[in-house]
C-alpha cells in the first residue's frame, strides 16, 4: 500500500484550547509531556492554528499558564535547528528534552548542501541583513543569501536553489509549500466567545458528551466540511465544559456552533481529558475530510 503525502488541507483547520490545559499536572516534568502529547497531535492530525484561550477569563490571571502551554507548543513547531536561535534558555523549556520529535516536512534532517535537492523548502531565521541581500540560516553549513531585505530574527520560508555547487534562497510565503507545513499557536487572551466571533465565517464545531452523536451527524458534518475554507474546533477545560464555560459571558454553546457533537459515544470513563478528545475528535475530522 503506498503511502500518501501529507498534503494541506483543503480548507484551514483551527482548534481552541483552554490555558488551564495543563493545570491538572503538578511538576513542570509533567506538564511538559502533557504538552508532547498535543503537539503531536496537532502535527499528526495537521493542524493550521491553535488558540489558546482564556476559559477562566475574568475569576484568575490565566497568562502564566497560557504562556507555558503557548512557549512549549510552540518549541516543537520550530525546526531543531533553529530553536537555540529563537528559543533562549529558561525555566519553561527546562524539560524541552522530553518533548517528541514532529518529523513534519518542515522538520528536515538533512544538514549538508550537497543532500538538499532543488526547489526544496526550509523555514529559516534570518541572520545578518546588508542593503538588499539577507543571510538565512536554514540549517546548512552556513546561511544561505536571500535577495530581499528581511529584518534579522525574523523566522522566514524559503525556496532552495542550487547554481554552481552554491545553495541560494528566495523568500516565499509559508503557504506556498503544497505539504503540511506546521501549526501557528496564538496566546489570545480573551475568553472563547471572543475568539469565536473573531472567527468569522468559520465552520464552528464544539466537543460536549452532551452533544449529538457523532454516529448520528457524521454524514451531514463530512458534507459541511467540504463546503467549508475554514474550520474552528472548541474544546473545554479540564474541570469545565464548553456549557460551562461559555455561560459566564452569557452565551448559549448551540447558539454560537454550527454543531455541538459527541466524538467518544458509549465512553467507558466518567470522564474524558482535553488531550484525548482532541485526538478523538482530529483523528474522526481526518476521516471525514481527508
Amino acid at each position: 500500500m503506498a503511502v500518501t503525502e501529507p498534503l494541506r488541507r483543503r480548507f484551514r483547520l483551527s482548534v481552541a484550547l483552554p490555558a488551564s490545559l495543563l493545570s491538572e499536572v503538578r511538576s513542570l516534568r509533567d506538564k511538559t509531556v502533557k504538552a508532547g502529547f498535543v503537539g503531536r497531535a496537532l502535527a499528526v492530525f495537521r493542524v493550521d492554528d491553535v488558540f489558546i484561550y482564556r476559559d477562566l477569563y475574568g475569576l484568575r490571571d490565566q497568562d502564566r499558564e497560557a504562556s507555558l502551554l503557548a512557549t512549549l507548543l510552540s518549541y516543537m513547531e520550530t525546526p531543531q535547528y533553529l530553536r537555540k536561535r529563537l528559543f533562549p534558555l529558561s525555566k519553561p523549556l527546562s524539560y524541552a528534552g522530553l518533548l517528541p520529535p514532529l518529523r513534519t516536512p518542515h522538520h528536515p534532517t538533512a544538514s549538508r548542501s550537497d543532500m538538499v535537492e532543488d526547489g526544496e523548502f526550509r523555514e529559516g531565521v534570518v541572520v545578518s541583513c546588508r542593503g538588499s541581500l539577507s543571510l538565512v540560516d536554514v540549517g546548512l553549513e552556513k546561511p544561505i543569501k536571500v535577495h530581499k531585505r528581511l529584518r534579522p530574527g525574523l523566522r522566514v520560508t524559503v525556496r532552495l536553489s542550487k547554481k554552481s555547487g552554491s545553495v541560494y534562497g528566495e523568500h516565499v510565503s509559508r503557504t506556498v509549500p503544497r505539504l503540511y507545513w506546521g501549526y501557528r499557536v496564538i496566546d489570545f487572551d480573551k475568553p472563547l466567545g471572543i475568539l469565536v466571533k473573531t472567527c468569522g465565517d468559520a465552520l464552528v464545531i464544539a466537543t460536549s458528551k452532551y452533544g449529538d452523536s457523532i454516529v448520528d451527524v457524521s454524514e451531514r458534518l463530512a458534507q459541511s466540511l467540504r463546503r467549508s475554507s475554514r474550520v474552528l474546533v472548541l474544546f473545554g477545560s479540564p474541570r469545565e465544559g464548553l456549557r460551562d464555560i461559555l455561560s459566564r459571558e452569557s452565551l448559549e454553546l448551540s447558539r454560537v456552533t454550527d454543531y455541538v457533537v459527541n466524538t467518544i459515544p458509549h465512553q467507558g470513563t466518567e470522564t474524558v481529558r482535553t488531550e484525548e478528545a482532541l485526538y478523538a475528535t482530529l483523528a474522526i475530522l481526518n476521516l471525514l475530510a481527508p
